[in-house]
């Protein structure tokens, strides 16, 4: 029995040699035949990042040069360097410093940041576009090159022949601290439904470009409500004026630029920062950046509500006019005023384009009352407005637009949806309480316009509209809130009938009810792409992992690197449509008639590369 055990032993020992062998060859032969045949590095969204995360940062000597003459040093710009440089190695890029000198000898697809680089020589301009056109891209700010050889003042005219912007004029800060929101559909964010407006602070007055731009910026200056661009010279900025972030294309390369100071990077949370400077270079990279439209079928939505409380006899009126033009409304109802007229309350909820919601049962203080006073609020006020209407209530306004734990409470166990309450920074409607979407407010209030526009209807309509285009140009959702009491009641409601007016002139506006705004919310989470990559094809899955099905989804392809051939279904049922191609900004949008619930959907796409 113990030689059996020892002979056993010895021929296992004999054996640890030749699968040692026999390991390495398959490793040698792995790697001989990885190396004889071709590659081809393509890379894409829904892949896993690169391992190649290389950034030059340009350590500009002209710039040190121009700040050792005119300040006496260079130490603020060289920290500023540091700082940023330790950020980015922070989230495991490989960071490389160059001067000038350096630019035509790295690699040509690779990307170069050059921060606070106030001079730059002709010769270093001109090999700056001769990096970019032939592949590599440019990340830049501020006073790019607004000196140029022998200190000469120039101003922005290398940022303006670079990127096609013009100037407009430098803007001083004020000591009213600015906010910036981005633009959602963009690669900078790509549809992230946590977008938000974002604080933009500004030291020792220092002076931002502004510039026009042919399109719509990636982030615009606005103020705290999200509601205004800034003012130059007693002249409202348009959206294409006011804003702080583009980016675009020169020859086979592309640049983005920042009009302002470094340290605004620097003060941003680590968080924003790092997902900032990943996008960039996610959209850099990949071949196809994929983006879903915000709203799931549109891009551009609006929100319209009325708080129906004081004057509630004026809320059939508003009903009847936004049934004349077919806009979708929600009316937030005060139930014991609705007890009072049940018959003008039910008329109203049977227009197929209105929507009842709760705006509380006495329209008094709820938070920091008793519970029982909260229940009959909430629940109670619920209970009222589905008998009046025979139909269920899903959304509520609280009064003074204040919520607290126990409303919340409540809130979901009468099993409300949604609520819209106070301004919000967030630019989409989210799940802010859990279980509860929460439709954000960022119009101006009726009683705001009455009052700062002293009651001039023509002034009114027309801040209606221009709040209106700015925060759908940028994707955000645009809500108007009215009163039966102000812009509801008779001597007003021509407003709302030009207003009205207007937006049937405008199709691509899609004004939405609450609990339309809710389940698309929902829906848009579940919504995951995946990819695999043959040859010149790519095999993009799309999965609804919602147990309703997905009508009409929009989305976006951004192809910087490739010219899309062709786009088409595996699924015959699922029907495929190009409904808009941007060849200067190289994206292109397509919508898919259904996602049935649960379920993956394959699609085609074939591509050529940009020579």
């Amino acid at each position: 029995m113990n030689i059996s055990i020892l002979n056993s032993k010895k021929k296992e020992i004999s054996f640890i040699p030749v699968l040692i062998f026999v390991f390495l060859m398959v490793i040698i032969s792995g790697y001989i035949l990885y190396q004889i045949f071709p590659k081809k590095n393509l890379s894409f969204t829904f892949a896993s990042p690169s391992c190649e995360k290389t950034v030059y940062i340009l350590s500009s000597q002209e710039t040190m040069e121009y700040l050792s003459n005119s300040v006496g040093n260079y130490d603020i710009y060289t920290d500023k360097l540091i700082q940023f440089t330790k950020r980015l190695q922070k989230e495991h890029y490989n960071i490389k410093q160059i001067t000038e000198k350096n630019l035509l000898s790295i690699p040509q697809k690779s990307i170069v940041i050059a921060l606070d680089t106030y001079k730059i020589s002709k010769s270093t301009y001109k090999k700056i576009l001769s990096f970019i056109k032939n592949g590599g891209t440019l990340i830049f700010n501020y006073h790019f090159g607004y000196f140029s050889d022998k200190n000469i003042f120039q101003g922005p005219k290398f940022i303006e022949n670079l990127t096609g912007l013009k100037f407009i004029s430098e803007s001083i800060s004020k000591d009213e601290t600015s906010f910036y929101i981005p633009r959602v559909l963009s690669p900078l964010i790509k549809s992230d439904i946590n977008a938000k407006r974002e604080d933009l602070t500004l030291y020792g007055n220092d002076i931002l470009p502004l510039f026009k731009s042919p399109f719509i910026p990636d982030f615009i200056i606005t103020n705290w409500e999200m509601t205004s661009t800034p003012f130059l010279e007693n002249r409202l900025l348009n959206v294409k004026e006011s804003g702080i972030a583009w980016h675009g294309f020169l020859g086979k390369g592309k640049w983005f630029y920042f009009s302002v100071p470094s340290y605004v990077f620097l003060d941003m949370k680590e968080t924003q920062f790092n997902k900032l400077f990943g996008n960039i270079v996610d959209f850099v990279k990949n071949d196809i950046t994929i983006a879903t439209f915000p709203y799931i079928d549109t891009d551009k939505a609006i929100f319209i509500s009325e708080d129906t409380e004081y004057k509630y006899e004026n809320m059939i009126r508003f009903s009847k006019l936004a049934k004349e033009y077919n806009i979708n409304t929600t009316l937030f109802c005060v139930a014991s005023l609705a007890e009072q007229y049940p018959q003008m309350t039910k008329e109203a909820s049977s227009f197929p384009n209105i929507e009842i919601g709760s705006h509380s049962y006495s329209h008094t203080k709820i938070m920091g009352t008793s519970e029982e006073k909260v229940k009959k609020e909430i629940l109670g006020s619920k209970e009222i407005l589905e008998k009046i209407t025979g139909k269920k209530i899903y959304g509520f306004r609280p009064p003074r637009e204040e919520i607290d734990n126990i409303m919340e409470y409540w809130l979901k166990k009468s099993g409300y949806q949604y609520v819209m309450e106070k301004v919000k920074p967030f630019l989409l409607p989210k799940e802010l309480y859990k279980g509860l979407i929460t439709i954000p407010r960022h119009g101006t209030d009726d009683y705001i316009y009455l009052i700062n526009l002293n009651w001039n209807k023509k002034k009114i309509l027309n801040k209606i509209i221009q709040e209106t285009e700015m925060l759908t140009s940028l994707n955000a959702l645009y809500t108007l809130s009215v009163h039966t009491h102000l812009l509801s009641y008779k001597s007003n409601l021509d407003i709302i009938k030009k207003y009205f007016e207007y937006l049937k002139t405008r199709p691509d506006i899609k004004p939405l009810k609450g609990i339309e705004l809710n389940e698309r919310a929902r829906l848009l989470p579940n919504i995951s792409y995946s990819d695999t990559i043959i040859g010149n094809t790519i095999v993009l899955t799309i999965y609804n992992k919602n147990n309703k099905s997905v009508k009409n989804l929009k989305f976006r392809l951004y192809w910087p690197n490739i010219k899309i051939k062709s786009v088409i279904s595996e699924n015959t049922s699922v029907k495929i449509k190009k409904i808009n191609d941007n060849f200067l900004r190289r994206y292109s949008d397509y919508k898919i008639n259904e996602l049935k619930p649960n379920s993956s959907t394959t699609l085609i796409i074939k591509y050529d590369e940009i020579n």
